[in-house]
């Protein structure tokens, strides 16, 4: 089956399934493929920092990334069995023109990956499922010729 893309984004994690967003919302004729049946179902991490905060405003996602999450909770003191203090996990620093948003947000990677993939499909991006990449060829070359 012969099939054409621009570009070929492999990997729909977090990062592919952005890359997918903003190459669609472009007009980019992309596609993103995946190894697995489906998304990720666990969480290799779950903060989101303030910079891939902006990124997330940017692709049209920060309202659902904030509605799935929370800020990070308060950190406890424990001596004797006892909760004899609390720490703020983060100091957030003021917010400015150049950097709006000021603290991490907690989410899970599962969801994150969910929001993402609803935006892209949403745009008429795609995820091709079940589908591994065991090669390229740029340009017409084949076979290393070229």
């Amino acid at each position: 089956m012969a099939l054409h893309t621009d570009v070929l984004v492999v990997g729909a994690g977090p990062s592919g399934l952005a890359l997918g967003i903003d190459l669609a919302r472009r007009g980019v004729d992309a596609l993103v493929v995946e190894k697995a049946s489906g998304l990720f179902p666990g969480s290799r991490g779950k903060g989101i920092q303030p910079r891939t905060m902006e990124v997330f405003d940017d692709l049209g996602v920060l309202d659902a990334i904030q509605a799935a999450g929370s800020a990070y909770p308060v950190g406890m003191i424990w001596q004797d069995g006892r909760r004899v203090a609390e720490h703020s996990m983060f100091d957030p620093a003021e917010a400015s023109e150049d950097s709006p948003y000021t603290e991490p947000w907690m989410v899970p990677q599962w969801r994150t990956q969910e929001i993402l993939l609803a935006r892209l499909e949403e745009l008429g991006g795609r995820v091709a499922f079940g589908r591994e990449v065991t090669g390229l060829a740029q340009n017409g070359e084949q076979d290393g010729e070229g």
